[in-house]
């Protein structure tokens, strides 16, 4: 299979370059690394802006994987963080459509749910809490109203990722900022009470569960990516705290317009791709955290 893959360079996008071009597929890597990060980046990696591809650029592609995003849903509140998001999936998007190429998988976010109860099927409504959600949530109205104008055999998708984890993320993400004070000896910060509940699913298994969809011959419009278990922000810390031997439990202000619980409903993504990844979160937090001690400082850099 001949894939692009937009965000290349990103947490998510990193593992999956990887892991295709391991299993023989071509991979062509591109990111504007526009968001520094000290993780190691895909060989051959291509520097570009996505809002300067065009419809030629696209042509000789199986397959478009957009990944490509600003992720962080506080700073999505600053002048900016709505539009940039979706001006590059909107671009995309289009150039897609007026190209040859033959799928388009579009990255989506839990966040489109907002405040619901859970678990959480695709068939929810977009309750977005945030610019950043918001965003997600038009892109996927965008993806509807251009789906029904592509040729036969044509396809775009959307997956919603739940929180994912692993040794490569970014420090300001939960999972490595608790490693990172707990390797550090410095306290694990918990905003409000920490009842807040978030469904983690290990780097390895997203991208297993990326890797499934993209092995078929058919893309839903939207399934969720995730674990269908979600653990609150507080056994979390504690899990942690175990995991690494060291650190301690602290707690500040509860952050504006949080979202109480994250739980995904996997039922779709099991009926069509198969039995879900399931890495136990507690090794995979002890992994993790071995990894960052040898690769990383506990404030986050090589």
């Amino acid at each position: 299979m001949n894939l692009l893959i937009t965000g290349a360079a990103g947490f998510i996008g990193s593992a999956l370059t990887t892991t295709l071009r391991t299993a023989g597929h071509a991979v062509t890597a591109l990111d504007d690394l526009s968001v520094h990060s000290p993780r190691p980046r895909p060989d051959h990696l291509v520097e570009r802006d996505v809002r300067t591809l065009t419809p030629a650029d696209l042509d000789d592609f199986h397959t478009v994987v957009h990944l490509a995003a600003h992720k962080s849903v506080p700073a999505s509140f600053d002048p900016g963080g709505f539009e940039h998001n979706t001006a590059v999936d909107r671009h995309i998007l289009h150039t897609f459509a007026a190209s040859g190429a033959g799928r388009l998988l579009l990255a989506s976010s839990c966040e489109v749910y907002g405040e619901q109860s859970g678990p959480l099927a695709e068939s929810a409504p977009h309750r977005p809490r945030s610019p950043y959600a918001a965003g997600k949530a038009a892109t996927e109205h965008l993806a509807d109203i251009y789906r029904p104008r592509l040729g036969p055999r044509r396809q775009i998708g959307t997956v919603r990722f739940f929180n994912t984890y692993g040794p490569w993320e970014d420090p300001d993400a939960v999972v490595p900022a608790f490693i990172d004070a707990a390797l550090a000896d410095r306290p694990l910060m918990i905003e409000g009470t920490g009842t807040q509940a978030r469904d983690l699913t290990h780097i390895d298994d997203t991208v297993t569960m990326l890797g499934r969809i993209l092995d078929t011959d058919r893309l839903l419009p939207v399934v969720n990516v995730g674990s269908g278990q979600a653990i609150t922000v507080l056994e979390l810390a504690q899990a942690v705290i175990r995991a690494t031997g060291c650190g301690t439990l602290t707690h500040t202000h509860p952050r504006p317009n949080e979202i109480r619980s994250f739980t995904a409903d996997t039922s779709l993504f099991t009926a069509t791709y198969g039995p879900l990844p399931t890495r136990p979160l507690e090794g995979a937090l002890a992994d993790t955290a071995r990894t960052r001690a040898a690769a990383w400082t506990p404030a986050g850099a090589p």
